[in-house]
């Protein structure tokens, strides 16, 4: 199951890094951000918002971070969606990686398809390319012509699939379209309800999953899904914020860059003096009477200071990593490095001591470059 999720993991993290495309691109941010059926555009667009409707043409790749989002106009490159309520209703020429709360995709796709979410439905009409998935329930009703990978809780299938499957789940079903082409290997607590019509036509291979007492754990296949999904959705929403961010506040972004590689000691001894100084002298405020409300708000600005710079951190890394890896004279900060620093900083996270001191190093270099900024900004009031 360790070695499921870890696969089911690098895999969504290998398809979103592989593409590198061009640099061209095309941004709607706004609370309710749309792209018209009556709009085409031959660039990358990126949305982000609380609702997104894209109805419109987009000739290359399609990027959206938002609450609520409706993709109904044709893609020809990828297409790649974090929010809560995803649906998605075109044709995607390329991959699609999607992770939110409740996704729905109808449209047909092209590529290869990786989604992590809460309850997620495929009703396309195919899928071209392979398929993995993390999530609670899992109703597959597309035609798969690769392989597929689930990890779940409640699984149902009732489509073909022409490759092999692999499932990690509580409870697994094969509608009366199913039709496994491929060899069905599957970890559950009980074997395969195959409903009339369904079949598989390769090697049946079936794990019985059980406790240490020899009986059935009712809650091992949710867990299963539940912190494969957990891990697929940080890294989603990791993403989703540095993109917001980075995107938005691009200027604050490119600042923010160069005054963390300018002098990163001096920006790393700031960070450590601000995050050791700030707990302590609200702790000291919150003794005498007086203080008290000074002392609750560094409190709370001390918690919001540090959930602020964990969104940007991946940025700082993004750019540093892109530069080392591209050799350039120059750092970038795009859509394209923030994606590279959130895969750098998720697998750090995954590293025990030396990943750790890592993202702790670049997050105090990261603090320390936006109290400067902070600084330079109050010194002008002044």
């Amino acid at each position: 199951m360790k070695n499921f999720n870890k696969v089911l993991t690098l895999l969504a993290l290998f398809l979103l890094i592989f593409p590198i495309l061009t640099f061209a691109a095309e941004f709607r941010v706004g609370q309710q951000s749309s792209f018209s059926s009556e709009e085409k555009t031959n660039e990358n667009l990126y949305m982000a918002g609380g609702t997104i409707i894209s109805a419109g043409s987009v000739d290359k790749d399609l990027l959206v971070a938002g609450g609520t989002v409706l993709v109904s106009g044709p893609v020809l490159g990828d297409l790649f969606v974090v929010g809560g309520n995803i649906t998605v209703l075109s044709q995607v020429s390329g991959d699609i990686r999607i992770g939110g709360g409740n996704i729905i995709v109808n449209g047909n796709i092209l590529g290869d398809a990786v989604i992590g979410g809460g309850q997620i439905i495929l009703s396309s009409k195919s899928i071209s390319g392979d398929v993995a998935i993390a999530g609670g329930t899992i109703q597959m009703n597309s035609e798969v012509k690769g392989n597929v990978k689930i990890g779940g809780g409640e699984i149902y299938i009732n489509a073909p699939v022409v490759g092999n499957v692999d499932i990690k789940a509580q409870k697994l079903t094969l509608g009366p379209k199913a039709d496994i082409k491929g060899n069905l290997k599957y970890e559950a607590e009980n074997p395969v309800i195959i409903e009339e019509g369904g079949k598989v036509q390769g090697e049946t291979i079936f794990t019985e999953l059980k406790g240490h007492n020899g009986e059935n754990k009712n809650v091992t296949g949710s867990i299963l899904g539940f912190f494969t999904f957990l891990l697929v959705a940080k890294f989603f929403m990791l993403l989703a914020t540095a993109l917001i961010i980075g995107l938005i506040f691009h200027k604050y972004s490119d600042e923010l860059i160069e005054k963390a590689t300018t002098n990163p000691l001096k920006e790393l001894g700031r960070g450590i003096v601000t995050i050791i100084v700030l707990p302590v002298l609200s702790v000291i405020l919150l003794i005498t009477i007086i203080g008290i409300p000074f002392g609750i708000l560094g409190l709370l600005s001390f918690i919001m200071l540090l959930i602020f710079t964990a969104m940007i951190t991946p940025i700082f890394l993004g750019a540093l990593v892109y530069k080392w890896i591209s050799r350039g004279s120059s750092y970038v900060v795009n859509w394209k490095t923030m994606l590279l620093g959130v895969v750098v900083y998720f697998i750090l996270s995954l590293i025990p001591f030396i990943g750790w001191i890592a993202i702790c190093v670049s997050t105090m270099i990261t603090l320390g470059a936006a109290l400067n900024i902070k600084w330079e900004i109050v010194k002008e009031w002044r």
